[in-house]
């Protein structure tokens, strides 16, 4: 049940962008971190580029765009190889679909406890002891 959220500062996406991000990040999550398409969550939050500084400098509507990329997944079970190929296909999926972003742009990989979250009333490690 991995959350991922796509936190991106510049000109606004367009329609195409954020469907293309909602895909393109589910078939990554699917397809390098082994995760059920049907229960991986996208939000995607947009600021604008005065909204967000990197080395104290704001951002503006000339430059590149920032992007933090926070994927959420139970812990322990992904690989230490697989949670680095998932920042390297991330991290070029964002540049495909948005364009040029700034270097200081993150995609962070949050491993949750078992205990700590679920769904639908129920927390992963429950999920995990019933089988």
């Amino acid at each position: 049940m991995p959350f991922i959220n796509i936190t991106h500062s510049g000109s606004k996406l367009t329609e195409e962008q954020r469907e293309g991000l909602f895909k393109e990040t589910t078939r990554l999550m699917n397809e390098v971190m082994h995760k059920k398409e049907e229960l991986t969550s996208v939000r995607i939050d947009n600021y604008e580029a005065g909204d967000w500084a990197i080395g104290s400098k704001r951002m503006s509507m000339s430059s590149s765009s920032a992007v933090y990329m926070d994927i959420k997944v139970t812990q322990g079970t992904n690989t230490a190889e697989e949670k680095s190929e998932m920042i390297r296909q991330s991290t070029l999926m964002l540049k495909e679909i948005i364009g040029p972003i700034a270097e200081a742009s993150y995609v962070v990989i949050h491993e949750v406890a078992g205990d700590s979250w679920g769904y639908n009333g129920l927390t992963q490690l429950a999920r995990a002891q019933m089988g």
